[in-house]
């Protein structure tokens, strides 16, 4: 929470110093770094305002803050000396941020997700590497905040899990802003001196920063849970579960990014209720991810679900592809917003959506038509035929299903 509240900080000074485009004189705008974290730390808080009331209203004993680990057969040790039996554990103890075996790198020293947060004054070069949805969040956070920003990406592209078109026009409206976009390179090492540190390439090149935020991933680290101990299998990338969630102990059950998949807040309270129905009552419930909406909280947003087009093609389907820029849609060209696009996939022979990939100020919301449509399996036809309202963002959508369809 504290990152999207920045996400929107950013935003606010973004369009503040964009004003002129609109006929309105500003002064030029100054992020307060202090003020601006803690707003964002009083959101967090807001949220979290409740604490543990509500599980002991409902009847469940807490212990926080308190570490735990498995030692046995249904048995845990509570805060390094208590030890308890349980009919059954679930484990939600999420995953830990990976740091990339670059020599130097850890003596250097380098920022998470979440020692970033507590920078008591902003830098003023910041090196991201990794562009996932959080170091290409972060990297426009900063970058607005007037940090020199250098995106570092070993793969050919940014956001490489979206489709290519995705990643070009992210790309395309970062490098407007000033973010120096590196991919396809490799770091050989990192040294600090004087508090400055400087990343060496394999090309040779090299850059120096005055902080770096690793953003590469995350992983599990099993012995601090005490999977060993417990017989649950487990790897780097999380516990392996069945659809029901249970491990490969029948007395546990884990959910949440503890199991790897799709790291988003929304699909771990979707297991977290399935493998809580199944640990405390016997039940068998199944986790469907068959439709999983995912969404990165840059400026355009990124939103997807489904599958890309190449991975459609691959899994040996014939597909119909329809397309609609942004700049195309007359509520773009009114609000002032240049990068982004509706990419529709659907299957050509039964006219089922198979995913749906946009880039766009409110993609995050507009995804949400195409979750529906393929929870219920409507043809594209039906909704390239349904009437929207104009001038939105989202009679594009409809543009892009009209082409998947086969109609334009």
């Amino acid at each position: 929470m504290p990152t999207k509240a920045l996400v929107r900080t950013a935003k606010v000074l973004h369009l503040i110093r964009g004003a002129g485009r609109y006929g309105i004189k500003v002064s030029a705008p100054e992020v307060e770094w202090r003020r601006a974290i803690g707003r964002a730390f009083q959101v967090r808080d807001r949220m979290l305002r409740f604490g543990s009331n509500p599980f002991k209203k409902a009847g469940v004993e807490v212990r926080f803050p308190c570490q735990a680990m498995l030692i046995g057969e249904r048995k845990l040790l509570i805060g390094g000396s208590e030890e308890i039996e349980a009919r059954s554990v679930l484990i939600a103890a999420g995953l830990e941020p990976m740091v990339p075996p670059v020599p130097g790198l850890r003596e250097a020293g380098h920022l998470d997700n979440e020692g970033i947060l507590e920078l008591k004054e902003l830098p003023n070069r910041l090196a991201v590497i990794g562009s996932g949805p959080i170091g290409c969040e972060f990297a426009q956070i900063f970058s607005r905040f007037g940090v020199q920003v250098t995106l570092i990406e070993l793969g050919a592209r940014i956001l490489a899990p979206e489709e290519p078109e995705t990643s070009a026009a992210l790309r395309a409206a970062f490098e407007a802003e000033g973010i120096e976009i590196r991919t396809g390179i490799k770091m050989t090492r990192v040294e600090a001196a004087d508090g400055i540190k400087r990343i060496f390439f394999e090309s040779g090149a090299s850059i120096e920063v005055d902080e770096i935020l690793v953003a590469v991933g995350r992983s599990l680290d099993g012995e601090a849970l005490g999977l060993h101990s417990a017989g649950i299998e487990w790897s780097g990338r999380g516990i392996k579960v069945n659809d029901q969630l249970r491990t490969s102990r029948p007395w546990a059950w884990a959910a949440g990014d503890v199991v790897g998949g799709p790291l988003f807040t929304h699909v771990a309270s979707e297991m977290g209720q399935v493998a809580a129905r199944n640990a405390l009552h016997g039940t068998a419930d199944r986790l469907d991810l068959r439709i999983v909406p995912r969404v990165t909280f840059t400026d355009p947003e990124v939103a997807s679900v489904g599958v890309t087009e190449a991975a459609a093609k691959k899994s040996g389907r014939n597909v119909r592809v329809g397309f609609a820029r942004l700049v195309d849609a007359e509520k773009a060209q009114i609000d002032g917003l240049e990068y982004g696009h509706v990419k529709c996939v659907a299957d050509a022979r039964t006219g089922e959506l198979l995913g749906c990939h946009i880039v766009s100020e409110n993609a995050g919301d507009m995804i949400h038509e195409a979750v529906a449509m393929m929870a219920a399996r409507t043809p594209v036809k039906v909704v390239a035929k349904t009437m929207h309202a104009y001038p939105t963002l989202s009679a594009l959508m409809r543009l892009a299903l009209r082409g998947a369809a086969g109609s334009v």
